[in-house]
């Protein structure tokens, strides 16, 4: 007699096998209208691609490891039958309701199956984020219900029929800007990290970094650096990143002496850094251009020197750990030669090579350029034995990439009732002033209003997510106080990126602590400082334009000269090392120092610069004279 189990396993074996065919289908949908263009019309292409991603999201668990209790998995179907309900419903009365003039001409139907919808999109934000749903929900009150709010937050209220058809047929709603966002620019880059792993670039670029940074002090944590910038930037998650190479990193540098929760940490403060490395800096530069109208050429060569300061700075950091836990290069035999390295993998570069060609030579879109550099990767793979794909490995890359990108779907839908909230009620203009009255209209209380903000939005958000919320919600306050728009966007991506280390929910530290086995917190709080210096860069760039290719060349040369000079010293009087054992005396000097370097002015640089030298000038007599003591003793 088969038992229950044994046909429940039966079944969910059949799910899943389902679930792939649907992920591959869906793959090869998004391939063909990135080519030909969006199926009949946009509204129908976001349909299809939302009723796909619900499909794999709601039924993802069915038949896995993570056994969900019968009531969940019975809402789970009914939520994946009531999306492909509302898809179908919508695609097959397209032309009656794009025609209709209002809520007003819709029917019962029209009304029940446009709720049916809103409702299941809030039970998708509901399972990916406790946050975002209750975000989302608050947004959906305050449109309805904002005319019982006395004085300056309220607005006149909205029917409920209007707002049905305002969130389920116009492109003010679900078929909004964040569906889109997901559709042409992320589903492309998750696919394009699904077959940077299975054609195991990573392996390759952890091979490359070994060999050249391995034989350094700290030099396993050094090429966890290189190796996170190197993959990181096409990826398109910081989680992902972690997940990707720190699984090779984190072990190594454990193995080299390095603390368990300090190689967590450094491993998640490269893996973020990555996401604003040019020139794909994970997605984040195409919805910025969106967004802003600023070309993505422009927006990519800003960050660059940012981009390089942030990774000067966790240099620093790696080797003034190294230093002082007094840990050495790898041991020779984990050390590649290079050159067989790169006579074994040399193909894998042709694809990222491809991709910024494209996205800065050529000008292409990001999704047909994500789409080439996939179909390249996967050709060039079949070159070598080592690298070539079976056919479950081919089928993975379409598999895992879908995969991944329905997870942020069920996120990206319900972005639709907070701009709602926002645009539809004016909510908008008034937050701005109500920021501004907080912080007197002065900048650097609303940037540091701004970092709170990130911090709050960006809670257990993948990086899109927390920058879009921060781009509606806060960008216009930064450029009423007269931040330059493209610093203000830059400055807000940057912290919705560090969101996702910062205490206390550190979904990314948690994720690399978990490979690490170490303690999540410990993890969470050493990022945290880790990072210190990096955020430095971001206060900098605001205040400094040169820093983001903005003025002369001089200008940019010598603001870059100041950043490095307060990166390196900010890690230096964090950590107590810099040539000498710093005494606290000696920090603080050179900490205030650094910090007067953040503000761009020629006083507060030449104030910063006295300290700083005043602190170094400290270390080196008085270790100087210690050494002099010790050696006449």
């Amino acid at each position: 007699m088969i038992s229950a189990a044994t046909t429940g396993g039966r079944v969910g074996v059949i799910v899943q096998t389902a679930l792939t065919v649907v992920a591959l289908i869906f793959s090869v949908y998004m391939v063909y209208t990135t080519i030909y263009g969006p199926y009949r019309t946009t509204l129908v292409h976001l349909a299809l691609f939302l009723g796909f991603s619900f499909t794999i999201y709601f039924l993802r668990n069915e038949g896995g490891a993570r056994r969900e209790p019968p009531a969940l998995r019975a809402a789970s179907w009914l939520c994946a039958i009531c999306t492909w309900v509302a898809v179908t419903y919508i695609l097959a009365n397209l032309d009656r309701i794009l025609a209709s003039w209002g809520s007003s001409f819709l029917t019962t139907t029209d009304l029940v199956i446009g709720g049916l919808l809103v409702l299941v999109v809030l039970e998708a934000a509901r399972r990916e984020s406790a946050a975002f749903f209750i975000l989302s929900v608050l947004g959906i009150l305050y449109i309805l219900f904002g005319n019982l709010i006395p004085g300056a937050m309220g607005h006149n209220g909205m029917s409920l029929p209007r707002f049905i058809y305002l969130t389920a047929y116009t492109a003010e709603g679900i078929f909004g800007f964040g569906l889109d966002v997901a559709a042409n620019y992320l589903f492309m880059f998750m696919l394009l990290s699904a077959a940077m792993t299975e054609t195991r670039t990573g392996d390759f670029i952890m091979n490359i970094c070994n060999a050249f940074f391995g034989r350094h002090t700290g030099g396993s944590a050094k090429s966890a650096v290189v190796a996170s910038a190197g993959l990181g930037t096409m990826v398109g998650s910081s989680i992902g990143n972690v997940a990707t190479t720190g699984t090779f990193t984190i072990p190594l540098m454990k193995r080299n002496g390095m603390p368990a929760h300090k190689a967590a940490a450094i491993e998640t403060v490269s893996s973020e850094g990555s996401q604003f490395l040019p020139p794909v800096m994970g997605a984040g530069a195409f919805i910025m251009a969106d967004m802003t109208g600023i070309p993505y050429a422009t927006i990519a060569f800003a960050a660059l020197i940012p981009a390089i300061l942030y990774f000067v700075s966790v240099f620093a950091v790696v080797h003034i750990e190294s230093v002082r836990l007094g840990l050495r290069g790898l041991d020779p035999s984990e050390i590649p030669c290079w050159r067989q390295v790169l006579n074994d993998g040399w193909h894998l570069l042709i694809p990222p090579a491809v991709l910024f060609y494209l996205l800065i030579g050529k000008g292409y879109s990001p999704s047909y350029a994500g789409m080439a550099a996939i179909l390249i990767a996967i050709a060039v793979a079949m070159l070598r034995a080592s690298t070539r794909l079976s056919l479950r490995r081919f089928i993975n890359i379409l598999d895992d990439g879908a995969r991944s990108a329905a997870s942020i779907v069920a996120l990206v839908a319900a972005i639709g009732f907070i701009q709602q909230a926002l645009v539809t009620t004016g909510l908008a203009p008034r937050l701005t002033e109500i920021l501004l009255s907080g912080t007197g209209g002065m900048m650097f209380m609303t940037l540091i209003l701004s970092v709170v903000a990130a911090t709050i939005l960006g809670m257990g958000m993948p990086t899109p997510i927390a920058y879009v919320l921060l781009a509606l919600f806060v960008a216009p306050a930064l450029t009423a106080v007269g931040v330059p728009m493209l610093a203000a966007h830059l400055f807000l991506f940057y912290f919705a990126i560090k969101s996702g280390s910062t205490p206390p929910v550190a979904v990314v530290a948690v994720v690399a602590a978990s490979i690490a086995k170490a303690n999540w917190w410990k993890t969470a709080v050493w990022a945290f400082l880790y990072s210190v210096p990096g955020f430095a860069i971001a206060f900098m760039f605001v205040y400094s334009p040169a820093l983001l290719m903005q003025g002369s060349w001089a200008a940019v040369v010598f603001s870059s000269a100041i950043g490095f000079i307060a990166t390196i010293t900010i890690a230096a009087a964090l950590q107590g090392w810099c040539v000498w054992m710093l005494n606290p005396l000696e920090r603080v000097l050179i900490g205030l120092g650094a910090l007067g370097l953040i503000y761009a002015d020629y006083i507060s640089d030449g104030l910063g610069l006295v300290l700083i030298i005043a602190g170094l000038l400290l270390a080196r007599f008085r270790n100087g004279k210690m050494a002099g003591t010790v050696a006449h003793n």
